[in-house]
């Protein structure tokens, strides 16, 4: 089983509060014995006072699974052993606490990054370990299982059990980079004696564990195979609003964020005399064309961006009085110019 060695901490100061950490550790508890097997027991699942050298044990069954260390206003939360026992629920947890306490955690498992904030998200699923026939296909592919959304199904009998849902992302093994797999090949390949794959088995949706956790904190990340089959994962789009061929007239309305900031929550809402400075897509021009001429000539603060998502569309008329859709963009760029983060008027928290 993956072993456990991970850093919480509030990603975006220096040193996390120490009230922060110490409701981490009474949060992590409390949802541990919430789980079914666990909340008509004797709280099997409890953390021991913290000893001199500030490191305190994470105990189950009166056995210790993992310590928990402040390090430098940060905890340091690590298995004691490869075996540990009821990996994914203890993951769960970890991470479930962390996302109500807006903590971020790091795995030092896998260089230091940092996982999605969305803790329905499993990483290093036990399932694919647990299932001979998938086990046996990664053993012999490219492709490490990473991350799969997971969720509550009633079993009967009042019996509930996590289970896993499609789509999986894996690690290329050669490169790191994350890709979104094709659960419907992984599926008939790993039941035959054949299993060499085409191109329609995968394709990549981040460079590595660190921008896939950004880029899916963000809603950049395709959540359907064929969402992205064979275009771009620039632009992810929310909605069934065909914008990989424009024929028409089509308003954008872009919302410009900064992808490298993790923790101020505004964006740059376009602003010049009072209105709200949206455009269009132009004769000849496609979707990706006119997001990169408007943030260079227009609104002057990337002359490209690292990923969009469509997440809405209204309606206006144009200047001939005709019912135009407008689609509402999310777009995401590297470092945002000081200058305009310095205008403060120009920006809009969401907090």
């Amino acid at each position: 089983m993956p072993v456990i060695d991970l850093l919480i901490k509030q990603s975006w100061l220096e040193k996390s509060s120490e009230s922060a950490l110490e409701e981490f550790k009474s949060v992590l508890v409390e949802t541990l014995n919430s789980f079914q097997a666990d909340r008509h027991a004797n709280d099997r699942w409890s953390i021991s006072k913290i000893s001199e050298d500030d490191t305190a044990e994470l105990i189950y069954d009166k056995h210790t699974i993992a310590s928990l260390k402040i390090e430098d206003k940060s905890m340091h939360l690590k298995s004691n052993e490869e075996d540990v026992p009821r990996y994914d629920d203890v993951m769960y947890a970890i991470r479930y606490a962390a996302n109500l306490l807006w903590l971020a955690v790091y795995s030092n498992v896998h260089n230091g990054a940092r996982l999605p904030q969305n803790y329905i998200l499993s990483v290093d699923q036990t399932y694919f370990k647990r299932d001979k026939s998938f086990a046996n296909f990664f053993d012999k592919s490219n492709f490490i299982p990473r991350f799969a959304p997971e969720g509550v199904k009633n079993m009967g009998d009042s019996v509930q059990a996590f289970v896993i849902y499609s789509p999986y992302y894996a690690e290329n093994k050669e490169d790191g980079s994350i890709h979104i797999l094709n659960n419907s090949m992984l599926s008939f390949l790993s039941e035959k004696e054949n299993q060499q794959a085409s191109q329609e088995f995968s394709y990549k949706v981040a460079d590595s564990m660190q921008d896939f956790a950004r880029k899916y904190d963000l809603g950049l990340v395709p959540t359907s195979f064929y969402q992205n089959y064979g275009v771009s994962t620039k632009i992810i789009n929310s909605t069934y609003f065909d914008a990989l061929h424009i024929n028409r007239k089509v308003f954008v309305d872009p919302y410009v964020w900064d992808f490298d900031d993790e923790h101020d929550y505004r964006y740059y809402e376009n602003v010049k005399n009072g209105m709200h400075l949206m455009d269009k897509v132009r004769p000849n021009e496609d979707l990706d064309t006119a997001l990169k001429r408007v943030l260079l000539e227009e609104l002057q603060v990337a002359d490209d961006y690292v990923g969009a998502r469509i997440w809405g569309i209204d309606f206006d008329r144009d200047k001939e009085d005709i019912l135009t859709p407008r689609l509402k963009i999310n777009v995401f760029v590297n470092g945002l110019a000081e200058k305009h983060k310095s205008q403060t008027h120009d920006w809009v928290s969401i907090k």
